[in-house]
């Protein structure tokens, strides 16, 4: 009984501390949403919504590995599979400067503009599309990051990531 008696204040303070997170959690998503309509509406009310379409004329797909100086063992992994893929499978479309691969160290001077043209939210791969029309339509890939556990389904998504862009296809996988 007394084993009872001291998990239960411990089971009462966890319960509670998890709803105050929870509840955080659910008005921050709130709070985003919000943001995001005010920026679509700010958008359209200015004329400069932007409307991604699902396919384009492409000139070029720029694959970018952002991270700091000093990277953890899956930014390493990240970068380090996503170049192998790019160079192994898209050997004549580097050559020809229709794919470049770059990795990006987002904390150097030299970079600020690369970082402020893509946003990255940190160690990140990004993928920039360039249209014929001068348009650049740019993603965060959050995909790779659950499949640098597998180096052949890293590999197998970014070559159908890559194949999708190289072809137009701005839809997500």
């Amino acid at each position: 009984m007394g084993v009872y008696i001291t998990k239960r204040p411990i089971f009462s303070i966890l319960l509670i501390a998890s709803l105050f997170i929870f509840s955080a959690c659910v008005s921050d998503n709130e709070n985003q949403q919000q943001i995001q309509q005010t920026n679509t509406q700010t958008n359209t009310n200015q004329g400069n919504t932007i409307v991604i379409p699902e396919k384009v004329n492409v000139l070029k797909v720029e694959i970018l590995h952002f991270h700091p100086k000093v990277q953890c063992y899956s930014c390493k992994t990240l970068g380090t599979y996503a170049e192998e893929t790019v160079n192994t499978y898209y050997s004549k479309e580097l050559n020809n400067g229709r794919v470049t691969f770059r990795h990006i160290n987002y904390e150097l001077p030299e970079n600020e503009q690369l970082v402020l043209l893509y946003k990255p939210p940190g160690s990140a791969l990004c993928i920039g599309v360039y249209d014929d029309q001068g348009h650049l339509y740019i993603e965060e890939n959050i995909g790779v990051w659950y499949r640098i556990e597998n180096k052949d389904n890293f590999t197998n998504y970014m070559k159908q990531l890559i194949d999708m862009r190289l072809n137009g296809d701005l839809t997500k996988i």
